[in-house]
């Protein structure tokens, strides 16, 4: 076997591996986990400054530590089955994810805000990252419609109604989990 059939094959391997379940179920557990904690929060100090404190500190943490995941997992995988990360790695995202955060925070601090006010939107642009990097066009359909979920909860915020508010992100959440078990 010749280097270049050798590589034809790994190419071949990595993109059977186009991972669409890991991400999904990763950041659907991190929605879910959102909507916890922030109704344990809202519970425990019933105030509103706290439930949006948390959510302002929340996403930026949870999508770094989901991206960082989704990266060990793809080098476990890549490890187990000898094929190497290849050129959709979850490396470059966390990397430029993790540099990004607090340039953020430091330019555009109404950019972290959208994490209070429709906090679905911070996953949905994580996996649009991740849907672009790795040429996934499924990723990127359920991250336009994660997006649109998370302005319904914006709309949801304006009405007041914090049961409602949490209910959109529920399901936002729940969806990415089934959507992620049924590709499973």
């Amino acid at each position: 076997m010749t280097e270049a059939y050798l590589e034809e094959l790994r190419d071949r391997v990595r993109s059977d591996r186009r991972a669409v379940t890991a991400p999904l179920l990763t950041f659907g557990a991190l929605v879910v986990a959102h909507v916890l904690l922030a109704a344990a929060v809202s519970a425990a100090t019933e105030s509103a400054m706290a439930t949006h404190l948390t959510a302002l500190v929340y996403w930026p943490l949870a999508g770094a530590l989901g991206l960082f995941a989704l990266w060990q997992h793809a080098r476990h995988v890549a490890a187990r089955d000898g094929v190497g990360e290849g050129p959709r790695s979850y490396r470059p995202i966390t990397i430029g994810y993790v540099v990004s955060v607090p340039l953020l925070a430091i330019l555009f601090v109404p950019v972290l805000f959208v994490g209070v006010f429709a906090p679905l939107v911070w996953p949905a642009a994580v996996l649009y990252a991740v849907a672009l990097k790795q040429h996934t066009r499924e990723l990127r359909t359920v991250a336009k419609v994660l997006a649109f979920v998370g302005c319904l909860g914006g709309l949801a915020a304006l009405s007041g109604n914090p049961w409602l508010f949490s209910g959109v992100e529920l399901v936002g959440g729940l969806a990415l989990l089934a959507w992620g078990l049924a590709r499973r």
